[in-house]
């Protein structure tokens, strides 16, 4: 029998023949790092996939970014719509007659009609054509109704035809589309908006400033590519915006705003608005560029859609430029009335606030409602009236002055417009 040492030394050498070999734990290590890491990439890549199912599922719920419409292919510089509705071809040929007679720009060729209906909510007949006129320029002419002269047709606008591949909407506001040519309506509410929106296009919106109720359709309710609302007098193209919005196939899906715009411009002897864009700002003006020759002047207001901006002092017409007193400045002041109750006073800047003054203590103003100032360049203090804030607060019983929130962010000005009295 070996002894105790030979014993032991055997089982030194049997051990040492077992042991890990040389950086065996940091190898084990390395592969369990691994095997973590593959399952950090499984997790992530699960996550992954549930995020994109949940981005999905937003998607069809409609949360997904707006679509884009596809255009309609052009019909040459025309628009390429679809008229709207049953056309009825002997409103279509009367519209034409008017047109050739209108302006001495007839006759009119290769004519073809958008809309040639009777509206309810002009009671009223609606045509928009598009044609050549005798020098071969494409155009594009709405017409209404004279309700002075048994419902005959009035050409209302003739315009250059739009673009035909980026055009979403085609619209007209005015006072003046109900009677006979260039007559204001005498009706507190006798502004109407008309807008024609692109095909796929189920439901449009039309809102204004000088208005609260700004829904023309209920979200579910009937829906058409041509919309006629009814609007105060104050209302106009610069403080209206149309939006076009398309309804998914999808149950219960909402309804999706695909483009949002100002309205067009309105009819003869409406006031004219000149775009204008500012490019400085000293203290409680701004300085705006303007195109030359378009009758800009002192003591004219400048708006945007949200409301007044406030009131040119000078002109540079060698340069098309001009200083605007933003409503809040000490230099701004003026006549205005609150918009339901036609409470009078007068508005001036403080600097940094808008203050209502000369209220009739007995006058009753509540806080967010909208006062309005009168536009020179219109010819009734009515038409055209522009929002310029909205009372702060309940005016207190007694009180002559209500503090006044601008309408405008008067921050974050960029493009205005600067309101014009219409040519002769």
């Amino acid at each position: 029998m070996r002894n105790t040492t030979e014993l032991r030394d055997g089982l030194v050498d049997l051990a040492e023949s077992v042991a890990p070999a040389e950086g065996y734990e940091g190898k084990i290590m390395r592969r369990a790092d691994r095997r973590r890491g593959r399952r950090r990439i499984a997790a992530g890549t699960a996550a992954a996939v549930c995020l994109a199912v949940l981005v999905t599922m937003f998607r069809v719920v409609g949360l997904a970014p707006a679509p884009q419409l596809a255009a309609p292919a052009p019909d040459g510089p025309f628009l390429g719509w679809s008229p709207v509705g049953d056309v009825d071809a002997g409103l279509v040929s009367e519209a034409a007659s008017v047109w050739d007679r209108t302006n001495s720009a007839g006759p009119h060729t290769d004519v073809r009609a958008l809309v040639a209906t009777r509206h309810p909510r002009l009671r009223s007949t609606v045509v928009v054509l598009q044609g050549y006129d005798k020098q071969g320029d494409a155009r594009l002419a709405f017409f209404t109704g004279d309700s002075s002269a048994a419902d005959a047709l009035r050409m209302r606008v003739d315009r250059p035809v739009p673009d035909p591949v980026k055009t979403q909407v085609i619209s007209l506001v005015s006072p003046r589309l109900s009677g006979a040519a260039g007559e204001l309506s005498n009706d507190s509410w006798g502004t109407y908006a008309i807008a024609l929106a692109v095909p796929g296009v189920t439901a449009v919106r039309i809102s204004s400033t000088a208005v609260d109720d700004d829904m023309s359709q209920e979200p579910d309710g009937p829906n058409s590519r041509l919309v006629v609302k009814r609007l105060p007098l104050a209302a106009t193209a610069q403080t209206t915006t149309i939006a076009g919005f398309t309804k998914p196939r999808r149950p219960l899906a909402s309804l999706t705003k695909v483009f949002e715009v100002p309205g067009e411009d309105g009819v003869n002897g409406d006031a004219r608005a000149v775009p204008a864009e500012v490019v400085g700002r000293t203290g409680q003006q701004v300085i705006v560029t303007f195109p030359k020759d378009q009758g800009v002047r002192p003591g004219q207001l400048v708006v945007v859609a949200e409301g007044l901006v406030g009131r040119v002092t000078a002109v540079d017409t060698v340069r098309g430029e001009a200083t605007v007193d933003l409503v809040t400045s000490v230099g701004f002041s003026g006549q205005v009335h609150a918009d339901i109750s036609k409470v009078p006073g007068s508005v001036r800047g403080t600097g940094g606030k808008l203050l209502m003054d000369g209220v009739p203590a007995d006058g009753e103003i509540y806080q967010t409602n909208r006062v309005l100032m009168p536009d020179p360049s219109q010819r009734s203090n009515q038409v055209g009236a522009v929002t310029i804030g909205r009372a702060s607060a309940d005016k207190a019983a007694g009180a002559t002055t209500v503090e006044l929130t601008p309408t405008v962010d008067l921050a974050s000005l960029s493009r205005l417009s600067i309101m014009t009295p219409s040519g002769p």
